[in-house]
């Protein structure tokens, strides 16, 4: 990776502090990630707990997780962003760490790292793999976007330059399987998802 690349990378949790509020109006309330949500959650029982790595404010993916039953622990790098899901949603748990290296002494029925995994360098992304087995149990559904291929990709978050990776497809599949994973459903450039590309697993 390119230095400056790296140092973009290593820049995306002060992007997220200091654009919060601003990126949390911005996103809104619109639940484009519907469809993948129900799918996500049909693999778990009813009122399991979710562990969800990028949380934001919490609004809306975790509120529409909460309001289908479910138990939130959400994790983000960025105070502000703690602080707005507190406020949002008091009777769950909101924890300000890195997603790279939080320690919790919890395994979940689900976890889902929407639009926050793909932030983080091809080296980190290999890496997290191992936090997914760690707070997984037999049937855990695990839901991530990533890139539609492997490289780096720049974006903009009201003028600050917002660092994007991802790896091929088939190194994807090839850590999913090494860790226990099943894919259950991956979609590259999801149309009907706002062009994300979206992975769900299953751990056996």
């Amino acid at each position: 990776m390119m230095e400056n690349q790296s140092a973009l990378a290593q820049n995306i949790i002060e992007i997220y502090k200091k654009h919060a509020r601003a990126w949390t109006e911005l996103r809104g309330d619109f639940l484009y990630e519907k469809e993948w949500l129900d799918l996500f959650l049909s693999l778990i029982p009813v009122h399991s707990t979710l562990l969800d790595l990028g949380c934001g404010s919490g609004k809306p993916i975790a509120d529409y997780l909460i309001q289908q039953g479910h138990t939130l622990i959400g994790v983000d790098s960025s105070d502000v962003m703690i602080a707005m899901a507190q406020k949002n949603f008091p009777k769950q748990t909101w924890v300000q760490a890195d997603m790279r290296t939080v320690e919790l002494d919890q395994k979940f029925n689900a976890i889902l790292a929407w639009d926050s995994f793909f932030h983080l360098t091809p080296d980190d992304q290999r890496q997290i793999f191992a936090q997914f087995a760690q707070f997984s149990v037999t049937n855990t559904a695990l839901m991530f976007t990533s890139g539609p291929m492997a490289g780096e990709a720049m974006g903009d978050m009201f003028g600050d330059a917002l660092y994007h990776a991802s790896l091929s497809q088939d190194e994807y599949r090839v850590l999913l399987k090494q860790y226990g994973f099943n894919v259950v459903k991956m979609v590259a450039n999801d149309v009907e998802c706002t062009g994300h590309t979206v992975w769900l697993a299953q751990k056996q």
